[in-house]
């Protein structure tokens, strides 16, 4: 057992005067290939790429020097193996003409070196924008509108009702947040297309004012959607080089929507008799919803280099295309609906601004292409 442990000191105690050699062992490599006397370099450096004995950038200043140890001695196989270690040790590696031979090039622009393929993970918060087509309530909606998220159909944030004092919307505008984990590819020139799954809860708010100013119903309305956007994406100065560290990008697509969940998630009046929120306002189990709905979507986003990983920014503005409750069940025998909060649900529909950051990780495979 003592010799183990001997054994193993001197072993961990020998690991940096090692790795100190093979920083010295790479430098006389470089200035030997510098030279022309490139036989021997392999039998020299290998010991230390097995051992990985390297940092992070000698091990790419030795494998690039392998690659052209191969590509000058004639060795083609062991230049293609060599070049794929590069290229998967410091991905879309940069040549620099001034420095780098022809020869080098010309067998890099045999393989492939682009992503094939990027994980975007993305979350924000959502501002709903529901869009009311036909007003329905208790009372009358042409003396006494509805305000939702702050205005009424007109877009007025107050109106005054003849013979009485004017009246205000009493909340502001519905809040969410979503998640969004998309798969995305580079077709050409900067275009890309994505798709991938999106969590999405948003809510908005109705105020309504019961035929006098005394007596109002506030009501908060709450949707879980499960979606599936699919877009196509234009990035500016995608191929410049040298590679820009901002790309701006715009993009456009669509999505197929399905409601997880839909309900009356707050709600109280205010004057009149007292209320309380029952457990009755499942607008899903109710019915009173449609579960699908299809949009379109538009947004301007930048992407901030990471090496070759990106963080990006974005706003986006969803267009809903059918409405948002189910105008056959609006008047279904709903406590919450028909006699609490006096409240009947407007055909809708659903649109939406949003902002995001998220996190774009780039996949690498790199393989010739050329034989």
């Amino acid at each position: 057992m003592k010799h183990f442990y001997l054994f193993l000191l001197i072993t961990v105690l020998s690991l940096p005067a090692f790795s100190q050699n093979c920083t010295i062992i790479l430098n006389r490599a470089e200035d030997d290939y510098e030279a022309g006397r490139l036989l021997g370099i392999p039998d020299r450096i290998m010991p230390c790429l097995e051992n990985e004995a390297f940092s992070k950038e000698e091990k790419i200043r030795a494998l690039k020097l392998m690659t052209l140890v191969y590509i000058f001695t004639d060795n083609d196989s062991k230049a293609d193996e060599y070049l794929v270690k590069l290229l998967k040790a410091d991905p879309e590696h940069d040549l620099d003409p001034e420095v780098d031979p022809a020869e080098l090039y010309y067998l890099y622009n045999q393989f492939r070196v682009k992503p094939i393929f990027r994980i975007a993970f993305r979350a924000g918060i959502n501002s709903s924008d529901p869009q009311i087509v036909n007003s329905f309530s208790s009372g009358d909606t042409n003396a006494w509108p509805k305000f939702t998220n702050g205005r009424t159909p007109d877009g007025l944030k107050e109106y005054t009702v003849e013979g009485s004092q004017a009246v205000a919307a009493i909340n502001g505008i519905g809040l969410g947040t979503f998640l969004e984990l998309m798969i995305e590819r580079h077709l050409l020139k900067g275009i890309e297309v994505a798709a991938g799954p999106q969590l999405r809860i948003s809510s908005y708010n109705v105020d309504m004012y019961l035929n006098i100013p005394s007596v109002y119903s506030e009501i908060v309305e709450k949707q879980t959607y499960l979606r599936l956007p699919v877009l196509a994406r234009y990035n500016l100065w995608y191929e410049d080089e040298p590679r820009k560290d901002i790309l701006p990008y715009a993009y456009l697509g669509g999505s197929f929507d399905y409601l997880l969940n839909a309900t009356v998630s707050d709600g109280a009046r205010t004057g009149g008799t007292s209320f309380s929120l029952v457990e009755n306002n499942d607008y899903k189990a109710n019915d009173m919803v449609y579960n699908t709905n299809v949009s379109m979507f538009g947004g301007l986003g930048a992407k901030f280099r990471m090496a070759t990983h990106f963080l990006t920014v974005e706003f986006r503005y969803d267009r809903s295309f059918g409405l948002y409750h189910n105008p056959e069940n609006r008047w279904n025998n709903n406590q919450n609906s028909t006699f609490d909060l006096a409240y009947v649900p407007d055909d809708t529909k659903l649109h939406m601004f949003s902002f995001s950051v998220g996190y774009t990780r780039s996949i690498y495979n790199p393989k010739k292409l050329v034989e």
